[in-house]
């Protein structure tokens, strides 16, 4: 039997023989300042009944906390995420941690289930590449006694340790560098709607037009899903502007391989036709002759440091707040034509 499964026995065990929930009995053992005093001396008196010693393998709130550590992920197929996951996977395996992955769609729902089931079961904490503010998200997280590490995302309303990159200053290097190559008329994929970050890239892209005395229409902008899809049906619209637009600046690559396919399929071309700018720095913008300009910054070094706020967090529950951030770069190719006036 292994040791996670043995666990969730004795804690169920323990649990009837006490009079408490189950859910008591797991915060017990692995943070007894989330637990009462008397509650406490409930669950001590079980164990002692049912012959359990809290050794050096089980000791109330300091002992026995499995060495698994939950990473919810919304595609394991995208490579930005699966890179954080590879960084994450380096930075905790040499000391014996067990990465436990959660593909969970846009599914909030199985993102709650998969955190309830980690949080029970005495995992050692949680890394989100993904997560969805819903209310019952939100309430889990503000009450959750292991630590929590959210990556290229954060909620405003509660204070996380988060990793992430400066989306906002991704979108005003896009702005400015297709200003500076005499783009006008410009137009936004971005990703999905109220993610934080897609948030942060639209704003930073609107500001940046902007400060170049460019005004920058909601019109012109258009959510996905982060898929090739959404760039195939971004491109059917982008073909049926009256006024078509000379850049587009695209929320990943992904969606940029989609939107290029069906370009290419109605006869337009890139750069000629329709300039191309798009954040991540994957594989793909090498496939078919993309040869992508992009925006993007390191994800197995996200994904490192992920893992040492995870660490470091562990040691200092109660301590200050991590706010690592990233700055991107821009590697330019050969997708954005520069039509200034020269």
């Amino acid at each position: 039997m292994g040791i996670r499964i043995a666990m969730i026995i004795l804690q169920k065990t323990i649990a009837e023989r006490a009079g408490v929930s189950y859910a008591t009995v797991s915060r017990a053992f692995t943070n007894s300042a989330k637990v009462k005093p008397q509650t406490m001396q409930k669950i001590r008196n079980a164990m002692q009944e049912l012959g359990i010693t809290d050794g050096d393998d089980m000791l109330l709130g300091k002992g026995f906390v499995s060495k698994a550590v939950l990473v919810i992920v919304s595609d394991i197929s995208n490579y930005f995420y699966s890179k954080v996951v590879k960084g994450i996977c380096e930075g905790l395996d040499p000391l014996g941690y067990t990465v436990v992955l959660c593909h969970c769609g846009l599914d909030a729902n199985r993102e709650l289930a998969a955190m309830r089931r980690a949080m029970e079961n005495g995992y050692s904490g949680i890394i989100m590449i993904t997560v969805t503010a819903t209310e019952e998200i939100i309430q889990l997280l503000q009450s959750s006694s292991i630590p929590i590490v959210l990556v290229n995302r954060y909620i405003s309303a509660l204070d996380l340790d988060t990793v992430r990159i400066d989306n906002y200053r991704g979108g005003y290097m896009a702005a400015q560098y297709l200003w500076e190559r005499g783009h006008r008329h410009i137009a936004m994929l971005t990703g999905v709607k109220g993610s934080g970050t897609a948030s942060d890239r639209c704003r930073g892209f609107s500001e940046g037009l902007q400060n170049y005395g460019l005004s920058f229409s909601g019109l012109d902008m258009v959510y996905g899903d982060n898929t090739r899809e959404s760039g195939r049906k971004f491109a059917d619209w982008l073909l049926a502007q009256e006024k078509p637009c000379t850049a587009v600046f695209v929320g990943n690559d992904y969606m940029a391989a989609g939107m290029v396919r069906r370009l290419r399929d109605a006869g337009r071309r890139v750069p000629e036709d329709y300039s191309i700018l798009c954040f991540d720095d994957s594989d793909l913008v090498d496939e078919e002759g993309l040869d992508l300009t992009t925006i993007s910054c390191d994800p197995v070094a996200m994904g490192l440091s992920a893992a040492d706020v995870f660490l470091q967090r562990q040691d200092n529950l109660l301590g200050r707040r991590f706010r690592i951030v990233y700055s991107p770069s821009l590697k330019e190719r050969s997708s954005v034509r520069n039509i200034a006036e020269k």
